[in-house]
């Protein structure tokens, strides 16, 4: 397990800092690009693996210890999660019930982090894409 996790998640991108930075010599590129396209790269790879192992993961793992059940799990998760995210996002954040709910019901159909993880991936990018669309349609016109 720990194996695959780190095969997952890091292996990609020591490949492409092997390949792009050491083999090419783009390493000052590299940083502008990401320095460039920072939000997009927490808000889409970061942020949903770290939120996925904090809110699915760990605390499906706390329960276990401590002998909750599947809703208990569901609750907790769901409200750690909706909490975490009204400090930086406000009351909307509230709407994100649905998503922790469906999120945690698939992680306990799957027992799987990275199915989640993947997900949330996703969703955070469609996210993005409207919101970076709105924003352009506003300044554009």
């Amino acid at each position: 397990m720990i194996l695959s996790i780190i095969s997952v998640l890091i292996l990609p991108f020591v490949l492409f800092f092997i390949e792009y930075v050491l083999i090419e010599r783009q390493f000052k590129k590299l940083i502008y690009i990401y320095k460039k396209n920072k939000i997009i790269i927490q808000s889409v790879i970061y942020f949903p693996i770290l939120e996925e192992f904090i809110f699915r993961y760990f605390i499906f793992q706390y329960c276990i210890l401590f002998g909750f059940n599947d809703i208990q799990f569901i609750l907790l998760s769901t409200l750690a999660f909706v909490l975490a995210h009204v400090f930086y996002q406000g009351v909307t954040s509230v709407v994100k019930v649905i998503f922790s709910v469906v999120l945690g019901i698939i992680f306990l159909l799957t027992l799987n982090v990275f199915v989640t993880i993947i997900i949330h991936c996703i969703f955070n990018f469609l996210i993005y894409i409207v919101r970076n669309s709105k924003y352009n349609n506003y300044y554009n016109t």
